[in-house]
């Protein structure tokens, strides 16, 4: 009988530990992006971030009950894993993997707002500030960082921001954010009408992505990304937030 006993108590012993003092690891994505269109291209501008967690069973086991409670988890971890440029003309599609992501600091996500300032658009996180320059980005010129700074200096504020949250027809561009929900943009380029979708988070949960539509063709699928949590070993969960 004590020996039952003995192992009955181990056993809830190493379950208690388990839920205790192991830990699961947990990764997820989150992407946003901004649209920005002239009459002879649109440009996409989209980050994608991982953020991770490691946690108990049990409070893994909770944690959709937990969230819906209001008791949401802070994350341990977070990187910009990448900053895709998307450019959409009348003829072609083309997208640019760009470098942005290294001039974040570590366990930041992709810390760069889209803005326009006088007919450019700027890739800006103050005091970093890069230009589109149609293919990449590259560094300011002295005059542009300077005219920037000036104009920053009036509005007395790190946070100068030239223009709405959206707007239409500024300097000949137009900007649209993709935000949680779903967001039709009709466009277009060199007369050529065309709808830019993006889809944001739905239920039951899929893939977020950006869809293109051209007057009597298919739709096109431009990006596609999984946000959803996922489980992982410890190894590939420090593996994922290593910079390379």
């Amino acid at each position: 009988m004590r020996k039952k006993y003995l192992i009955i108590s181990i056993i809830i012993a190493g379950i208690l530990f388990s839920l205790m003092y192991v830990q699961i690891y947990v990764i997820r994505g989150g992407a946003g992006g901004v649209l920005y269109w002239n009459s002879n291209e649109g440009l996409m501008f989209i980050g994608e971030n991982l953020e991770g967690a490691h946690m108990s069973p049990l409070r893994y086991a909770l944690e959709s009950f937990l969230v819906s409670w209001g008791d949401v988890r802070s994350r341990d971890d977070l990187s910009c894993t990448r900053i895709v440029v998307i450019r959409v003309t009348d003829k072609d599609v083309k997208t640019y993997v760009t470098d942005l992501p290294k001039y974040s600091g570590e366990h930041e996500g992709c810390i760069f707002d889209f803005q326009l300032f006088e007919g450019q658009i700027y890739a800006l996180s103050w005091p970093k500030m890069l230009r589109w320059s149609g293919s990449q980005f590259e560094r300011p010129t002295a005059e542009e960082y300077g005219a920037y700074a000036t104009a920053m200096i009036r509005q007395k504020t790190q946070y100068f921001d030239p223009h709405p949250w959206e707007f239409d027809n500024k300097d000949g561009w137009s900007m649209r954010q993709f935000g949680a929900t779903p967001h039709d943009s009709p466009i277009v380029l060199n007369s050529q009408p065309m709808t830019i979708t993006f889809h944001g988070k739905s239920w039951p949960p899929k893939p977020l992505s950006v869809d293109l539509v051209r007057d009597g063709q298919p739709l096109q699928t431009l990006w596609t990304f999984d946000p959803e949590p996922r489980p992982v070993s410890k190894s590939q969960y420090y593996a994922s937030f290593l910079r390379h």
